[in-house]
């Protein structure tokens, strides 16, 4: 199995949130009517750290998806078995259809990334955009990143490639399938 994956760049990422705002339009998450403020569906989230102190004060932001993990918690959540992980490229997706809306996988995300139809009764979230890459196409976060902060690959491709730049791999935050250099 070869693991997809995506690397965020923590040092050109600026956080201006156009990868959530593209996957909310390509998955058809936003109800524009009746949408409130809070209540917006996301499988992306834009987190930054700030450090120093005025006026030197210098902020990293990193985009936080699914992180596919290697051993998923939310499958051994899953009693339905609508979570699974893809075995020929290690994406992990939800079955809305088997769904039976008990909501253990969102307990059992340590990333808090699976979010909750309710109107539906169904978990879903970040799944790389699979129909996308079954076509050869790259997640749409990818596509539309103005600063090329994510970059979509394999996963052992990302890691040479940022050993050949010479980037600084975090560890920590990287445990899982996406990769985060600075």
């Amino acid at each position: 199995m070869k693991q997809l994956g995506l690397m965020i760049d923590m040092a050109r990422c600026i956080g201006c949130k156009t990868c959530i705002v593209a996957c909310q339009n390509n998955h058809g998450l936003v109800d524009n009517e009746s949408a409130l403020p809070g209540e917006i569906p996301y499988y992306l989230r834009v987190e930054v750290k700030r450090e120093g102190t005025y006026p030197n004060v210098k902020a990293i932001s990193r985009v936080v998806p699914c992180q596919h993990c290697k051993n998923p918690p939310c499958v051994k959540a899953c009693k339905a078995k609508a979570i699974s992980k893809d075995p020929e490229t290690g994406i992990v997706r939800i079955d809305r259809k088997k769904c039976k809306g008990a909501k253990a996988c969102i307990e059992a995300c340590p990333y808090g990334v699976i979010q909750f139809d309710n109107k539906n009764k169904f978990a879903h979230k970040c799944d790389l955009c699979f129909d996308r890459v079954h076509i050869g196409e790259e997640p749409v976060c990818a596509e539309v990143c103005m600063t090329d902060a994510i970059v979509f690959g394999e996963l052992a491709l990302l890691k040479q490639k940022a050993k050949n730049e010479g980037r600084k791999v975090d560890r920590k935050m990287s445990a899982q399938n996406i990769l985060y250099v600075s």
